[in-house]
């Protein structure tokens, strides 16, 4: 039996900050910028079975990416 995945990791239309969106949900409210918006015009980044499998995702995608070759500041 597959589990069908809950939590949809989206971005918002105005701020461009991610977020989670219950499925079962029609529209979300951003918690960056108050902008209300409807999750099923949006495009979904990735998935997740639970609220806790989706902040970890949001918070991989918040972290800033470095290669090997950019110096590190100290």
């Amino acid at each position: 039996m597959t589990e069908r995945k809950r939590f949809w990791i989206i971005k918002c239309p105005r701020c461009q900050t991610y977020q989670i969106a219950d499925s079962r949900n029609k529209s979300k409210t951003c918690s960056q910028c108050s902008r209300r918006f409807e999750i099923l015009e949006l495009a979904i980044l990735t998935s997740a079975k639970d609220a806790r499998e989706a902040r970890a995702i949001v918070a991989e995608l918040k972290m800033p990416r470095t290669t090997a070759s950019e110096p590190k500041v100290i």
